[in-house]
């Protein structure tokens, strides 16, 4: 059973001047933290940055991440204790590409 929360939304991760970027395709990133009887903690909190690199990892060509969602989720696992996630889903973005062949056909006009 999992239960949501929070849910945060932001537009991106860094500002943008320019246009000239493409959306490569949409990430997910997770960090955990487990706590005994669901009070005292075991592990590091839960990260953020750390779900949001997670995110970048999946692309490497990917630069900055746009349309993030940050969900916190509690698990919990009775009696043992309980799980607490932060849940990272965005959009990854990247350069804009130059088609080589374009270029090589521009050439080829000259």
């Amino acid at each position: 059973m999992k239960v949501r929360n929070e849910i945060h939304l932001y537009d991106a991760a860094t500002n943008f001047y320019s246009t000239n970027y493409v959306v490569l395709g949409k990430g997910k990133g997770e960090d955990t933290a487990f706590f005994l009887l669901g009070m005292i903690p075991v592990t590091k909190a839960p990260s953020i940055d750390l779900a949001m690199s997670q995110v970048l990892e999946k692309f490497p060509e990917g630069r900055s991440l746009v349309n993030i969602q940050i969900i916190r989720e509690d698990r919990p696992y009775f009696p043992l204790g309980l799980v607490t996630a932060v849940v990272v889903v965005a959009d990854v973005i990247g350069e804009k590409k130059i088609e080589e062949d374009t270029i090589q056909t521009k050439e080829k006009k000259k």
